[in-house]
């Protein structure tokens, strides 16, 4: 990855804005400009010491200063930065110090900080550490500079795409050969999980969620309110939603299995969805159609089918170092898409209290439409 230019494209951003510095916390942000992946956090809050400032501020020269908790968070930091030569200096905050009084520090050193561009997404206690560090500190976020870097994703984001997408098909063809009448949606997501980690994913890059359907399910549907407790029986419908992290970026992955037969009606239904899925993946083409039509031309196709009532959700998001990113595949939202934009395409029908039909794929924005990162069968699959 080169992040000695990604640097140097925020920092010639950050001129023509007058901005003296950016703070990045601890995010997906900071992993795209210093190659530092986010840490994971504990189910529950993380409550270390200075979390609020966690992360690094880069300066209008170049230089990138990580601040971190030393509980839990500094020999992370420190080995994750190993081979980096971009990354200047680490300063552990203490569970002493005063973050006020260390910010004051870390800003003086840089020399003089008017204006500071931030995260989207950053704590209030961390903008309020900053405004009683310097109180004449101007605040803004940096998302318009940041959000349409990220967006287009260069040679070697795309080569960690497709690896992900390949051990997600991977993990999907073992998890099939597992499945058995009687295991119950809780039991499948835990088989995927763990065949995430079997085939070398760091883990899971959002819930695991598997839901079991069908008029014969629903009979058998458990009432004691157990997240997942639907069974696989005969005649039930298996609709997938999971993704992995692998090396920093993400995969997203749907398919739907029938089980010992496919109803008319669930077959119609499929088709419907693969229908639309395939138009959207070949309307792709760069400069030639906005995420709003993209996402009206997919919900089209249904709607001339009728079922358009069933798809309750939007066609699907930029993907990347985030499983949901922007640009969005809905009705509010006229980027238009570009060569090396990556997104979800995921139609579905959910029909409640009887069935759910859907498909997903990570797709690359081409010249000549839609590109695939994963390559398991749409078919029909009856186990």
């Amino acid at each position: 990855m080169d992040y000695k230019g990604r640097i140097s494209k925020l920092v010639k951003a950050m001129a023509e804005q007058d901005l003296d510095a950016v703070f990045l916390k601890m995010s997906s942000d900071l992993q795209y400009f210093t190659g530092v992946l986010r840490q994971p956090h504990n189910t529950t809050d993380d409550n270390k010491h200075g979390d609020a400032i966690y992360g690094a501020l880069i300066t209008r020269d170049g230089k990138v200063i990580f601040m971190v908790p030393r509980m839990g968070a500094s020999d992370y930091v420190k080995g994750q930065s190993e081979g980096k030569p971009w990354i200047n200096e680490i300063r552990v905050i203490d569970d002493g110090d005063n973050l006020v009084s260390f910010l004051s520090d870390t800003l003086s050193s840089i020399g003089i900080v008017r204006n500071l561009g931030v995260s989207k997404k950053i704590w209030y206690q961390g903008i309020e550490l900053f405004r009683q560090a310097k109180s004449d500190l101007m605040i803004t976020s940096v998302a318009n500079i940041v959000e349409p870097m990220r967006a287009i994703k260069d040679k070697d984001e795309i080569a960690l795409m497709k690896k992900a997408g390949e051990i997600t098909d991977k993990i999907y063809g073992e998890v099939i050969k597992k499945i058995k009448v009687g295991m119950t949606e809780y039991d499948i997501e835990r088989e995927i999980d763990y065949q995430m980690i079997l085939h070398g994913a760091s883990f899971n890059s959002f819930h695991t969620e598997v839901k079991v359907e069908g008029k014969a399910t629903r009979r058998l549907k458990y009432t004691n309110g157990i997240t997942g407790a639907n069974a696989v029986v005969p005649k039930s419908v298996i609709a997938f939603d999971f993704g992995i992290i692998y090396q920093g970026y993400v995969s997203d992955f749907g398919r739907t299995l029938f089980v010992s037969e496919a109803e008319e009606k669930y077959v119609l239904y499929h088709d419907a969805v693969m229908k639309a899925q395939k138009l959207a993946i070949e309307a792709m083409k760069s400069n030639q159609i906005t995420a709003a039509k993209l996402n009206s031309l997919a919900r089209g196709v249904l709607d001339e089918l009728e079922y358009g009532d069933y798809f309750t959700h939007r066609l699907g998001h930029g993907i990347g170092i985030d499983v949901h990113e922007p640009p969005f595949l809905y009705e509010l939202d006229n980027t238009v898409l570009k060569k090396g934009m990556c997104f979800t395409v995921e139609p579905s029908i959910w029909v409640k209290n009887d069935v759910m039909v859907r498909v997903e794929d990570v797709v690359m924005v081409t010249e000549s439409g839609g590109e695939c990162f994963s390559k398991f069968s749409k078919d029909i699959i009856v186990i």
